[in-house]
């Protein structure tokens, strides 16, 4: 009966220890957009990707790492995730006629999330959260 009971709590104590980091990256993840506003300003993130997409004046898409760009990433932006962003640049088409940014973190079950920074007299795309003129956060499953 005594070692029943020790398999049994010893079996909780594992699924707890499995379980309870899997859960404070999800709660991470969904506090993401309340965490990069007190982490890092609209003004700031506006001023970083104008500067960004000067250097790539190409009119085609292209995928950077943080890593890539080195001292030219907000750092404080490392700090909002266990794993860094996606960062993807557009250039200007048909639909979009200025380049923008989008910064995604996020894949598989737990879906994606971010911001797209673009010029501020054009409006975000994909049911997004307004932060300021031309910052906006989204959510997708």
């Amino acid at each position: 009966m005594k070692l029943t009971l020790w398999l049994v709590v010893a079996a909780i104590i594992l699924l707890a220890g499995m379980f309870l980091p899997s859960c404070r990256v999800i709660r991470q993840f969904d506090h993401l957009e309340r965490s990069a506003r007190k982490t890092i300003t609209a003004s700031e993130l506006q001023t970083w990707v104008t500067n960004l997409l000067a250097k790539y004046p190409s009119n085609t898409t292209a995928s950077v790492w943080p890593s890539e760009l080195g001292t030219n990433f907000p750092n404080k932006l490392l700090k909002l995730y266990h794993v860094p962003p996606n960062i993807f640049i557009f250039g200007p088409t048909a639909d979009w006629p200025v380049p923008h940014l989008s910064i995604t973190w996020g894949g598989g079950f737990i879906g994606h999330t971010g911001f797209e920074v673009r010029p501020t007299n054009f409006p975000g795309w994909r049911g997004t959260n307004t932060w300021a003129p031309g910052v906006y956060f989204f959510k997708q499953p």
